[in-house]
């Protein structure tokens, strides 16, 4: 008789969890709380126009980037309808008539910020160094020449490793002179992560990954999606798991609708903070365990999209625009804009028009619940939505008059459709801090096991797909 695994949540982790189970030859049964496959992967429409709120750029798209490649392709996510699109460059910034590009070969990028501030020119050559060297240890080494190399260059990886790892990007940013270089690089991702973060990030880009599946969010998990049905797992929406049965030191199964699915195994592929938080009627009794429910360091952004009736294609498919002077919104101040464009050509809005999202990150979270609270949520999106409009207005005058809808997804929606922790989407890796991995099997409850974004820093979907490998295989 097959044992029957139940995985909570069908977002990315979840759906990898119920391929790979159902490989060894499980039943699998994935219990979704909200009406639709792929969790924080995810996008919307209005009115013709579709707004994507997950992935911007993803890692693995690129066979050198292994294991997180292997599991793409084996769980469907990249497939012949989602060739992978490597914009260049990355993304345009501007301040004022200042106008710089982050490009993916790193000597092309180094020459032109060298150009721009040549009194930078010591820590932009250094950034290049430190970009090679970290590059030489991503790909899957090839034979024994691969390994000897590695290991001669070990005297000068280790400890440059070991320096990124002890300071933030921030910090790392910090060592360049000239304001708006120092803008553009504070562009790549969030400040707060170790400094090893913004050159993998770059790392990715030189070696050809980090690229972007067409069709978004929606397509890769509506590829996985399919492979999953396909390879015989159920999937119950509308099934939102209220507690996790264990008895005797086992579990039994989960309560749904209040009534108790069996089962062998329990999955858990939701936010692991979440879960530990609201799933147990006993803390379970394991270090990492109490750690991970007093909550972890998450990353947030409050997404605005805007529906215009111009076509943009002409525009960067992602642009950084400076601002004058700094912006409070929803309590947090705001010096660049990160703005997304999607066009008609690509399916994200009707012919001659185009689709916009602005990034706006920062841990709001405090603020938009206690508008909740207060009533007031609904009123604060609005104004957001209306000072935001004009700040992207004096960046990109063409969209004056021609916003034909608008809508904001704040921390708030995150946590109500995903059930994130604090409506975060990844959590922070900072400074000095151990890289925390979440064990894929309960050490003290049998037939318990844990996948998703939260398992090893610093998250995102590629930790999602590979957690559900790993937790998978701890059956």
């Amino acid at each position: 008789m097959q044992k029957k695994v139940i995985i909570i949540g069908a977002g990315i982790a979840g759906l990898s969890a119920a391929f790979y189970s159902r490989l060894k030859g499980y039943d699998v049964e994935i219990c979704e709380q909200g009406n639709c496959s792929g969790g924080v992967s995810t996008s919307w429409t209005r009115r013709g126009f579709t707004f994507d709120g997950g992935v911007h750029w993803m890692v693995g798209t690129s066979p050198r980037f292994q294991p997180f490649h292997r599991r793409w392709v084996e769980t469907g996510a990249l497939q012949e309808n989602n060739p992978v699109l490597y914009a260049d460059p990355v993304f345009l910034f501007r301040s004022g008539d200042v106008v710089l590009h982050l490009w993916r070969d790193i000597d092309r990028l180094v020459q032109e910020l060298i150009d721009f501030a040549p009194e930078d020119s010591k820590a932009i050559l250094a950034l290049r160094r430190h970009v090679r060297t970290v590059a030489a240890y991503v790909p899957a080494p090839q034979g024994l020449g691969d390994w000897m190399k590695r290991i001669f260059k070990l005297p000068v990886f280790v400890p440059l490793l070991l320096r990124l790892l002890r300071s933030t990007t921030r910090q790392y940013v910090d060592r360049f002179k000239n304001p708006y270089v120092k803008e553009a690089l504070s562009s790549v991702l969030n400040l707060d992560q170790n400094a090893l973060s913004i050159i993998g990030t770059l790392v990715g880009y030189s070696i050809g990954d980090n690229g972007f599946p067409t069709g978004g969010s929606r397509r890769l998990a509506d590829n996985m999606e399919q492979t999953v049905f396909q390879a015989g797992c159920r999937i119950q929406y509308n099934a939102k798991v209220k507690k996790i049965c264990i008895e005797g030191g086992r579990v039994k199964g989960v309560i749904v609708n209040g009534v108790l699915r069996p089962a062998d195994h329990v999955i858990v592929a939701m936010d692991t903070c979440t879960a530990l938080r609201t799933l147990f009627d006993q803390p379970l009794k394991e270090k990492w365990a109490r750690k991970v429910a007093k909550g972890m360091d998450s990353e947030q952004c409050s997404l605005l999209s805007l529906g215009v009736t111009k076509d943009l294609s002409h525009l960067p498919s992602a642009m950084r625009f400076h601002l004058n002077k700094p912006v409070t919104l929803s309590g947090q101040e705001y010096t660049t804009l990160w703005v997304y464009r999607y066009s008609g050509q690509d399916g994200y809005a009707p012919e001659g028009c185009s689709s916009l999202t602005v990034l706006f990150q920062g841990d709001t979270y405090d603020y938009w619940k206690r508008a909740k609270e207060e009533g007031t949520y609904l009123s604060q999106k609005k104004e957001f939505m209306q000072e935001a409009q004009q700040l992207l207005t004096t960046c990109l005058p063409e969209i004056e008059g021609r916003v034909a809808i608008a809508d904001l997804a704040t921390p708030i929606t995150y946590e109500r459709y995903c059930s994130c922790y604090r409506g975060g989407y990844m959590s922070v890796w900072h400074p000095k801090q151990n890289p925390f991995h979440v064990p894929a099997k309960s050490r003290t409850v049998r037939g318990l096991h844990f996948a998703g974004m939260r398992m090893f820093m610093s998250g995102g979907l590629p930790v999602s797909v590979q957690s559900g490998y790993e937790a998978a295989q701890s059956l």
